[in-house]
């Protein structure tokens, strides 16, 4: 087996090293958009004139369309290779962010971000195959997490800059630079792909057996739980930092920004854990979920007045295990079932991901606006973090006593 950045062998036109660095640029720009998207429902919340729950509503219209179209996307790429989707997907994507600057009504926005979220699944689907690819017969686990990293450094980027700009521009000269980045990060790591070869795809393609889908269910049912985390965080941390830690829009966006760069090192240092443990993702995925559990409870019994900085190191580490276990789940999702498939099976994966975004984000917003307490929101998430580390250890303990 090579090691993960070996140059011989490579199948890609340049070598591991920078293929891998536009794959990340790649995942960061599609999430600078998608994330950026549910960063900026505090702008959406004034502008429509929107209650929690309705608020809600946004993040998950945008994850619902990632969620109905993923596994087609994903299927289309195992037949006509990720460079090809990814090429033409650009165009798509960015033409439905340009439509967003003509939308005017809330009940619009939604159909314009589900259709956007539908289109967005493209970089994901296609991303995750070709990297998936490229490294068959090196450890995934780094890599695979170096690539994920995109998402909430992506997130963390629109948590930062989206609503400083949004705060003095208005949205619309956000959407612009949507369109821009979306065709220059698609169009950068296209160029580099391997070039596919469908009969040689074709060939290898051998029917899922009843065992290959027993095995994907487990990666499935954690990642539905998981996501709550990594979503919750996103729609309702400027919220609960501004209203119930009075801190500024600005300020608050940039714990967010902070709490992202946590799921990016998390995606990494968990990635290279799994590796370490022999390519055993659960173990490594029943830890982030337990330190997310006991962090989530934690937030939900603070008091108002908090020192900034102790905002800061508690939403840093939320973030490390809220966003840090996704890489995991693809990469076992991919590893479950065999090669020819890996694209559909990740690309569930995704779109279980995705049904969780949909779900969790007004569950969270409806406990609130029910008990009228924030806290309630935040152990409500813990409870789900905590069922989501027993299936993950206990998926690990079946793995470990497999032959």
């Amino acid at each position: 087996m090579f090691k993960p950045f070996t140059a011989s062998g490579f199948p890609a036109r340049v070598s591991p090293i920078p293929y891998l660095s536009l794959a990340f640029l790649s995942q960061t720009g599609m999430s600078f958009v998608q994330q950026g998207l549910v960063v900026l429902g505090t702008f959406f919340a004034i502008q429509y004139h929107l209650n929690l729950t309705q608020l809600g509503f946004v993040t998950s219209a945008l994850s619902f369309g990632v969620m109905v179209s993923m596994v087609f996307i994903g299927l289309t790429v195992d037949r006509l290779g990720p460079r090809v989707v990814l090429f033409w997907g650009a165009f798509l994507m960015s033409g439905l962010c340009f439509l967003l600057t003509q939308v005017n009504l809330f009940g619009t926005l939604l159909i314009v971000l589900f259709l956007a979220g539908a289109a967005l699944a493209i970089v994901p689907a296609a991303g995750t195959k070709a990297v998936f690819t490229a490294f068959a017969g090196r450890p995934r686990g780094l890599v695979m997490g170096i690539r994920q990293t995109g998402v909430p450094i992506g997130a963390a980027l629109s948590a930062w800059l989206l609503p400083q700009m949004a705060s003095h521009t208005g949205l619309r000269p956000v959407y612009y630079i949507f369109v821009c980045e979306l065709l220059l990060t698609s169009w950068a790591f296209v160029a580099v792909m391997q070039p596919w070869n469908r009969v040689s795809a074709a060939a290898e393609r051998v029917k899922l057996r009843r065992t290959d889908w027993l095995k994907l269910l487990r990666p499935l049912s954690v990642a539905v739980l998981m996501v709550s985390g990594q979503y919750i965080l996103l729609t309702y941390t400027i919220s609960d930092l501004h209203q119930g830690h009075h801190l500024t829009l600005v300020t608050a966006g940039e714990v967010l920004a902070l709490s992202q760069i946590g799921g990016g090192l998390g995606r990494i240092g968990l990635g290279q854990l799994s590796d370490y443990l022999g390519g055993r993702r659960p173990p490594a995925i029943a830890l982030a979920a337990a330190l997310g559990t006991t962090f989530a409870f934690i937030v939900g019994v603070l008091p108002a007045r908090v020192p900034v900085v102790v905002l800061f190191i508690i939403w840093f580490i939320l973030g490390f295990a809220a966003a840090g276990w996704n890489a995991l789940v693809l990469t076992w999702a991919g590893e479950s079932v065999p090669p020819s498939h890996s694209g559909l099976a990740m690309s569930l994966a995704g779109s279980t991901v995705f049904l969780g975004a949909t779900i969790f984000p007004p569950l969270f917003g409806f406990v609130v606006d029910t008990s009228h307490r924030l806290a309630f929101g935040w152990w409500f998430l813990s409870a789900v973090l905590a069922i989501a580390a027993g299936v993950a250890w206990r998926s690990a303990r079946s793995l470990s006593k497999s032959p």
